[in-house]
């Protein structure tokens, strides 16, 4: 093509520039610009409009799947400005190369030859970048939706799907004049073709329906057999009573064949009940992350479906809010680089990103009254039951204003004025149960803290206010065991000796003493049965630790004691039925979306005569209330903490 004009005219001959896109597109050409020239200026117009298409429709559905990473408009606006440079560079590029490797080769060949396929090569570059964008932004909407609450005849689904069908003709077809006026400009004239925004009217409609068409194949395809039919959530749980007020012992890093081991010595009568009572042994977790396993032990569901994938997250640089985001594989390596450029930096994971409800979270809103200790993703204690978040000791330690560390706030008060005394009568029971100085007892005496704290809030709270009720439900989750096996076979523990480990392990079994002595009182009121939830936590097998060969991956355990729970039973079974059981033990229906089933087998059969298991559609999903943008309060102070830990780096 000797000039932009010729070119123009043979892609009007072949049926092109009719359309408002075909001259958006191509308008940057102008006479004498070369091939790149011409690729370029047509390609960052193609960028445009998915800029334009796909920021904000993928910003949307980001604030949909991570409910903390939007807290305003400033943070919708910034978030949409990032995505729209994300996807406008990423298709320029790909139009680009598309079109300067089919462009070259039409030079080269020249002649009638490469213009007779020139249409073909164009519609099939379109048809790649159509296909693409629609299963995209398919995939986008199928993300933003836990499983089981798509709902394929939903009118808002039907908008989404012609939305996508739209997008990916529109930016399809785009591609392909921008790859037909580059082949077009280096092969010369060839036979008039119709181009496909000339045919009629029904033509184009019958690509729009076969574009929608394939969308909904492929969201039907992906939600298959999760229950996208499912009912709205019910007014009324029905709980029907079985006289059970229930305490939940929540221990990371326990392992279980340590603490046979000492069972069999006699040095943890509360303890061994993990391996003598009825009990359920877990599968290890798919990440050694408590915040991911324990979020999954209080929903019973997956992390890609409550929303808590790690500990760390990342703050957008200009966004007040934060997203979750893995340490390890293409996730971490991107994580890693965005914070080298300054566009992310570290932040801690909140209950602003879990999207389920919990098992005391239900209990609650099934009328029982519930108290929660120290478990984590539970900033900001908000809604019905008793909350000490994972962030109210640091609250107590602190001081100042709350800010939804502690529910109800009423408590607070209260709190503020045993904490000193409360606090010193914790540590020294830890100073007396590890007396000896040097390393390993300052390292155990840090996790012990952090257990004594959290056991005398909850002995605490279970005393309540004279002429109070007690609570039907008491869960405490208790993280010193696997601070201290982190800190002194892990983080400490590298490169010693076998004789230096095996030294370490009896120090780990001298914590597990202390922790049995101090679940006493929590653990032996006849009254009460008692779950114990157990996870191995980070730490390598502590029996193995001496240098002896790793054994089969350390299993979790559900273990009942009292009550309605029979004999020595004892069962394989999953995580997910972890919160079945314990909800099935309190009366309350077990939702059909919950993958897990309780375990039956652990209950007297009487029990299980007496109370049949009923069923819910669904608990409903968790409404978490937005938060002004940037309000984190203590966050810096919690990431330090967490790091003295050995939680972060």
């Amino acid at each position: 093509m000797a000039n932009v004009d010729d070119l123009r005219a043979r892609l009007r001959d072949l049926g092109y520039l009719d359309a408002g896109v075909d001259r958006f597109v191509l308008g940057a050409a102008s006479g004498g610009r070369g091939l790149l020239a011409v690729a370029g200026r047509a390609s960052a117009r193609v960028g445009v409009l998915a800029a334009l298409l796909l920021g904000p429709s993928a910003a949307i559905a980001l604030a949909a799947r991570l409910p903390g990473l939007v807290t305003g408009v400033r943070d919708g606006v910034v978030l949409t400005l990032y995505l729209s440079a994300l996807f406008g560079v990423a298709v320029a590029l790909f139009a680009f190369g598309v079109s300067v490797l089919l462009g070259s080769l039409a030079a080269r060949t020249g002649g009638e030859r490469m213009a007779a396929r020139a249409t073909l090569l164009a519609r099939a570059a379109g048809v790649l970048v159509g296909a693409g964008c629609l299963a995209y932004l398919v995939l986008w909407w199928r993300a933003v939706n836990p499983e089981g609450s798509i709902r394929l005849a939903g009118a808002r689904t039907a908008v989404v799907l012609a939305w996508a069908a739209f997008v990916s003709l529109l930016l399809g077809h785009a591609a392909h004049v921008t790859t037909l006026a580059l082949i077009a400009r280096g092969s010369g004239p060839a036979p008039a073709r119709r181009g496909p925004f000339r045919r009629r009217w029904t033509a184009r409609a019958a690509l729009g329906i076969a574009a929608f068409a394939g969308a909904a194949m492929l969201l039907w395809t992906t939600t298959r057999g999760e229950g996208a039919g499912s009912a709205p959530p019910p007014s009324s749980l029905g709980r029907a009573p079985t006289g059970v007020r229930l305490t939940v012992l929540a221990i990371d890093g326990v392992d279980l064949s340590l603490v046979e081991r000492l069972e069999a010595q006699g040095k943890v009568p509360v303890l061994a009940r993990m391996v003598t009572g009825p009990r359920l042994r877990l599968e290890p977790s798919d990440a050694p992350d408590p915040a991911r396993t324990w979020t999954s032990l209080a929903t019973g569901m997956s992390p890609q479906v409550h929303g808590v994938g790690g500990i760390e997250a990342r703050r957008v640089s200009g966004i007040g809010g934060r997203a979750a985001l893995r340490d390890s594989g293409l996730a971490g390596s991107i994580a890693a680089a965005t914070d080298l450029l300054r566009l992310t930096r570290p932040a801690l994971i909140t209950g602003m990103e879990r999207r389920v409800k919990t098992f005391w979270e239900v209990a609650a809103e099934a009328g029982l009254s519930t108290a929660v200790v120290n478990w984590w993703a539970t900033w900001p204690a908000e809604g019905t039951g008793t909350v000490l978040s994972d962030r109210a000791v640091l609250r107590l330690e602190r001081g100042g204003a709350l800010d939804a560390e502690i529910a109800p706030a009423s408590l607070y008060p209260r709190l503020q004025g045993v904490w000193p005394r409360l606090r010193q009568e914790a540590a020294r029971e830890v100073e007396l149960g590890f007396p000896v100085e040097g390393e390993a007892a300052a390292a155990l005496r840090r996790a012990a803290l952090q257990d004594a704290l959290a056991v005398r809030l909850t002995l605490l709270l279970a005393a309540g206010e004279p002429g109070s009720e007690r609570f039907d439900l008491e869960a405490v989750y208790l993280p010193g065991l696997d601070i201290a096996q982190y800190e002194l076979l892990v983080r400490g523990g590298s490169g010693l000796p076998p004789s230096a480990l095996a030294a370490r392990v009896e120090v780990v079994e001298r914590y597990h003493v202390f922790l049995d002595r101090l679940l006493k009182p929590l653990a032996e009121r006849p009254d009460r049965p008692v779950a114990f939830i157990t996870d191995p936590g980070r730490s390598p097998r502590a029996s193995d630790a001496s240098g002896s060969p790793p054994r089969e991956p350390r299993p979790g355990v559900l273990a009942l004691h009292g009550g309605p729970f029979r004999g020595t039973t004892a069962s394989d079974g999953e995580r997910a039925d972890v919160v079945p059981t314990l909800l099935y033990a309190l009366g309350i229906p077990i939702s059909r979306e919950l993958p897990g089933r309780p375990a039956f087998a652990l209950f007297d059969p009487a029990f299980v005569e007496a109370h049949p298991p009923r069923q819910v559609d669904t608990y409903g999903r968790r409404e978490v209330a937005p938060r002004p943008a940037g309000s984190s309060p203590l966050d810096r102070e919690m990431l330090d903490r967490l790091r003295s830990l050995g939680y972060v780096r």
